[in-house]
């Protein structure tokens, strides 16, 4: 089985990874993929749909809705997305995010071109895993804990010298 490294309130922790392709789903899984993918395609078209009404034209919002669903398949970046990290967390994964496009930079390389031979879904896994591991690193969570630290007192600053916010 594999595992994955999660950074929960700022520790690292390696958790498994039960399922992969080919992987039987029960009906709570099965259940709980349908909800996520139908929560996707409606925030991939909300907006859109909005303004087809607006206009009076239901036909084509459900026409649009039709097509994203016929064509709506799970990739990596949409799996990624959807996370809900922690603020240390999210840090630490931009931080890595940043020192892996730069290293890419200097070979005249970017993020999100896979390199000949790769798949994109296979370049986005890879970079996925390589963001995981540097984010998990002691080094990297401890710039990214002080970073969030620092913001947090900037900003508690910012609103007592603006007196605060009234909405």
């Amino acid at each position: 089985m594999t595992t994955k490294t999660k950074l929960i309130a700022g520790i690292a922790f390696v958790l498994s990874q039960p399922y992969a392709a080919g992987h039987i789903v029960t009906d709570a899984e099965a259940k709980a993929l349908n909800q996520v993918r139908s929560e996707n395609i409606g925030n991939n078209v909300r907006e859109k749909v909005k303004e087809l009404a607006a206009a009076g034209d239901e036909a084509a919002a459900h026409a649009l809705v039709a097509e994203k669903d016929a064509e709506y398949v799970f990739n990596f970046s949409a799996v990624s997305a959807a996370r809900k990290l922690d603020p240390e967390e999210a840090e630490a994964r931009k931080i890595a995010k940043d020192l892996i496009k730069a290293h890419l930079a200097e070979n005249g390389r970017k993020l999100t071109v896979a390199p000949e031979g790769t798949t994109k879904e296979e370049w986005e896994e890879k970079i996925d895993a390589e963001i995981d591991r540097i984010a998990a690193t002691p080094e990297v969570l401890k710039v990214a804990k002080k970073n969030v630290a620092d913001k947090k007192k900037r900003s508690e600053q910012l609103l007592g010298a603006v007196g605060g916010v009234s909405v």
